[in-house]
């Protein structure tokens, strides 16, 4: 139970540091005030995984090269296609384009420095199942503070902390399995596209308060749920050694390995 509350704190205390640090101190071109908090508060998270001795540090080198990388950086990269596919793009200068670009890269950063580095290296030595369904748990409530006061609205709070739990079960195994958390954030920029080139997103600063049933509030967004923890399941049965045989199958009949070869390699 203490580690859950260690974990809550990290959480909060991440909050904080977004709270206070924004504003027009640096400069008044958008973007730039929001990128140095996450920088900030990614760094000070950093710092405190490298003085703590997490075991979440051997994930902070480069990806290693490896048949499961690949297929977890191809499966990564079907979900950063669909995040970047919408159809109002906006047109940026390319100086505000730059600047949205380095913003993506600093929300991965900041936010995957907090979940995927120090809760998950605190909670690691209790199994890797429970860390990582902690660290994905606090990452979706951490959401939560973009819903306060006259922007609540329950339903789009729900959905958004749902959809960031899924997404953190995908990028922490992401992780995992590419031995590198610089994958998962690339990978969390990348998802992260619409905040900065989505025309529709940008352009509305107010949304009204939504009044869907009950079944169609508790379901919504459910399937790309389901998709991101389905893979990462898949991506956690492959790292442990084992192939389903439905990718043997399909393997074979798309001549992806020879018959007499299969699947026999080590993993």
């Amino acid at each position: 139970m203490r580690h859950y509350v260690i974990a809550a704190g990290v959480s909060i205390f991440a909050l904080l540091i977004l709270d206070l640090l924004p504003g027009s101190w640096i400069s008044n071109e958008k973007y730039v005030n929001a990128t140095v908090s996450y920088v900030t508060l990614g760094l000070i998270f950093y710092l405190a995984i490298y003085l703590l001795g997490l075991d979440s540090l051997e994930y902070f080198g480069l990806p290693r090269v490896h048949f499961k990388t690949v297929l977890a950086l191809v499966i990564a990269s079907l979900f950063m296609l669909l995040a970047v596919s919408f159809p109002h793009k906006a047109h940026l200068a390319p100086g505000m384009a730059f600047r949205g670009i380095i913003f993506l890269l600093s929300i991965g950063f900041g936010e995957e420095m907090v979940s995927r580095g120090l809760i998950f290296g605190i909670m690691r030595k209790f199994g890797q199942g429970r860390a990582i369904f902690v660290s994905s748990m606090f990452f979706g409530l951490m959401h939560l503070n973009l819903y306060r006061g006259p922007n609540w609205d329950p339903w789009r709070a729900y959905w958004h902390v749902i959809d960031a739990f899924a997404f953190g079960v995908f990028a922490c195994v992401l992780m995992i399995v590419t031995r590198s958390i610089w994958i998962a954030v690339l990978f969390h920029a990348i998802s992260d596209w619409s905040i900065v080139f989505d025309k529709v997103r940008t352009d509305t600063s107010t949304t009204e308060q939504l009044n869907p049933s009950l079944w169609e509030g508790l379901t919504s967004g459910i399937f790309n749920n389901v998709m991101f923890i389905g893979a990462a399941l898949l991506l956690l049965r492959i790292n442990r050694g084992g192939v389903p045989k439905w990718i043997q199958r399909v393997a074979l009949k798309w001549k992806l390995v020879e018959p007499e070869i299969g699947f026999a390699y080590p993993l």
